[in-house]
């Protein structure tokens, strides 16, 4: 697998050298021009032969291609490029395959659980999980992560179902202080505790990458020990990141069984967690405070967690409505009278003089939920 995976990483990194020389000398290349050098580049390489599908490289070069689809449309939009990378064996994730059958084929057992699959070059191995809804496989890909080798799968199937809400309908505020505020018909209030997964391994991430700091810093420290404490670390973040994410499914799907509809608000995450340092002509305020919440902001991944929502309100034959923030302005309108008043984020109560009195969490999931039910009536 290691043999494989560097010769593919050898492949994007010459396949964007080529396209940078390329365009140093006024030529371009796009990708049919790279997949159909493939052919004389399989037969000069040595070792590609028995070891590498076709479809593994053209896998490979299709996502250089699109890499690169994604920085002119960023530089076109006027956004920050971000230009493709080359890429070292660590930063290196891994290939696909586009067809089942072509590079790779599946054995599953009885019940759809567990089996073999067998790589091109690599052979057959032991295969553990199973698809939730069973279906016909289609294409793959192999990815390398701190835990180590997985095979994800691509299963055309029918559409996926999910048992019908049972409950009333809900507006949801995604927050800081508390993950959701969820607002519901009959008045009352949920809040959803925000489980800070990076606050309570910061600590020991901090001192992890101390210890990985002052080993490549020493002398007399191996290679092979910076790797390994190197690892160590990278499988700390990814448990991090695995815990978050088991959060955001199992509050997604919960949320899901028992509302019908539920009422949020778009979110711009990018333009939400932009940085405050500015620029030496016009430096920014509170830079490190801001910094701090732009970390607490991207440790929810609201973005992830509103597009499971947005998938399993589907899957449920259930509502999920997403108002324009800049029109509706949940946290600054009033739930009783309607009212627009510009508050700031420190301010963390709603005392409007009409007489309503809520949490500001909770004003803005009340605003949803009627902006959601007069959105139905009206539909």
């Amino acid at each position: 697998m290691l043999r494989k995976h560097g010769m593919l990483k050898d492949l994007w990194n010459a396949a964007l050298e080529e396209r940078i020389g390329a365009w140093r000398h006024g030529v371009r290349i796009n990708l049919s021009h790279q997949e159909k050098a493939l052919k004389d580049m399989r037969a000069d390489v040595g070792g590609w032969h028995g070891l590498v599908h076709t479809h593994e490289a053209q896998t490979v070069l299709k996502r250089l291609d699109l890499a690169f689809r994604a920085f002119f449309r960023r530089v076109k939009n006027g956004e920050k490029p971000g230009f493709p990378r080359f890429r070292s064996a660590d930063r290196f994730r891994g290939w696909g395959y586009k067809e089942h059958g072509n590079g790779f084929r599946v054995e599953m057992r009885d019940g759809r659980r567990h089996g073999h699959v067998t790589l091109f070059g690599i052979g057959r191995m032991r295969m553990r999980g199973r698809a939730r809804t069973p279906g016909r496989i289609l294409k793959a890909d192999v990815s390398r992560s701190a835990f180590g080798w997985s095979l994800n799968l691509v299963v055309e199937t029918a559409c996926a179902e999910r048992a019908p809400a049972r409950g009333s309908a809900a507006g949801l505020d995604w927050g800081v202080a508390d993950f959701a505020t969820l607002a519901l018909q009959d008045g009352t209030f949920q809040a959803i505790p925000n489980p800070r997964h990076l606050d309570r391994e910061a600590e020991e991430l901090r001192d992890a990458g101390r210890r990985l700091s002052a080993k490549a810093r020493a002398r007399k420290i191996s290679r092979r020990a910076v790797r390994h404490e190197r690892k160590r670390l990278a499988r700390r973040h990814a448990q991090v990141a695995a815990r978050r994410k088991d959060f955001q499914h199992k509050t997604s799907a919960r949320l899901v069984a028992t509302h019908p509809v539920i009422a949020t608000e778009a979110l711009a995450v990018g333009n939400m967690t932009r940085s405050a340092r500015g620029t030496l002509e016009a430096p920014g305020r509170n830079v490190a405070q801001k910094a701090g919440l732009n970390r607490s902001i991207l440790d929810t991944a609201p973005a992830a967690f509103l597009n499971m929502l947005r998938y399993k309100a589907a899957e449920a034959g259930s509502e999920f409505l997403e108002a324009q923030t800049r029109r509706l302005k949940p946290s600054q309108r009033c739930p009783g009278c309607g009212g627009v008043r510009k508050k700031p984020l420190s301010l963390r109560l709603h005392d409007c003089e009409c007489g309503c009195r809520l949490g500001r969490d909770e004003a803005a999931a009340r605003v949803l939920l009627d902006w959601g039910l007069a959105e139905l009536a009206g539909s």
